[in-house]
């Protein structure tokens, strides 16, 4: 994995509605690409990874990530 900042307001703005869903989700800590050329997010509790479409998409038009 690479990290990287691409996109990374975007991966924290995802990562913060993901903990509206499920506050067991923790703090955003670093972003990396990861090896299938998604993201992988380190948590302070753990990990997610996210695809990159929906950090392109949130970037494009944040109303269409629910």
């Amino acid at each position: 994995m690479t990290k990287t900042t691409q996109y990374q307001s975007s991966v924290m703005a995802v990562t913060s509605l993901a903990r509206t869903l499920n506050p067991k989700i923790g703090d955003y800590q670093e972003l990396f690409i990861n090896e299938d050329f998604g993201f992988s997010i380190r948590l302070s509790n753990g990990s997610i990874n996210i695809s990159l479409e929906v950090a392109q998409d949130y970037e494009a038009q944040p109303s269409s990530v629910p």
